[in-house]
């Protein structure tokens, strides 16, 4: 999985349907061609297959703060839960790293 294709699927999970830019059609083709989505023209939660959600899954770190279209988002494995609120970006990743919790 690339990371733009990380990012699309991040970003259809958040929203009902979006449509993708220029580039970003070739990344959306070929996730429905591994069967993630079963829309080629646009991405959204209704698109998105299960198989897609494993592989989203697969290819995260069990907790993680990540970047889709300028939001910095909390991932547990790899569903989006929250958005980190801008300049709170170190003190989360801190949080997350301390192990006493």
């Amino acid at each position: 999985m690339t990371p733009r294709q990380k990012e699309l699927l991040v970003r259809a999970l958040l929203t009902n349907r979006f449509y993708p830019q220029a580039g970003e059609y070739a990344s959306i083709k070929a996730m429905q061609r591994r069967g993630w989505t079963t829309e080629a023209w646009s991405i959204g939660r209704e698109t998105v297959t299960l198989e897609g959600i494993a592989a989203l899954e697969a290819n995260s770190k069990p907790i993680e703060i990540f970047q889709a279209n300028f939001r910095h988002l909390l991932l547990i494995k790899g569903q989006p839960v929250a958005e980190v609120l801008p300049g709170q970006r170190q003190k989360m990743e801190k949080l997350l790293a301390d192990t006493g919790l």
